[in-house]
């Protein structure tokens, strides 16, 4: 494969793992947000408050017996945070030299307090980025088996 292809196909990779980190948080983010709506009839917008809401709801006795998986969904759900933001709002750079060498940059600006801020930069290589997208795929299968299993036992759908 020529240089300007490999890149083109790093490229392509890359924007499809980009695309299935988000993805699958998005699909946790959804239900979480799901979760509330059916059973508070609340929506939390914030991330934090859906994942409050979501073990404020198993705390009752009717869904203790999905307490403990409900809490590990949650808590692992904020270990991704920061990719899924880093993914969706940052600037991706990719680098490349003839043998196939390659280092992916992203770039995104956070806040560190009202009014200050900083660049954030990280460096990762597509098969870093292959095993988190594996990674998060896997969670939000676990994910989304819970909360199957939750809305057919508690007739939620």
């Amino acid at each position: 494969m020529r240089p300007r292809e490999q890149t083109v196909a790093l490229v392509k990779e890359l924007t499809h793992l980009r695309g299935r980190i988000i993805t699958s948080y998005a699909q946790v983010e959804f239900l979480l947000a799901d979760f509330s709506v059916k059973i508070n009839v609340d929506f939390p917008y914030r991330i934090k408050d859906r994942i409050k809401a979501a073990k404020k709801i198993v705390e009752r006795p009717e869904y203790a017996s999905y307490r403990e998986e409900m809490i590990k969904i949650c808590d692992e759900l904020l270990e991704y945070d920061e990719a899924r933001h880093l993914m969706a709002h940052g600037m991706v750079k990719l680098t490349a030299d003839p043998q196939g060498n390659h280092d992916i940059e992203f770039r995104l600006y956070r806040q560190t307090r009202k009014e200050t801020f900083e660049l954030v930069e990280v460096h990762s290589s597509v098969a870093r980025m292959r095993a988190a997208a594996d990674e998060i795929t896997a969670y939000v299968g676990r994910a989304v088996d819970l909360f199957r299993r939750i809305y057919k036992e508690m007739k939620l759908e």
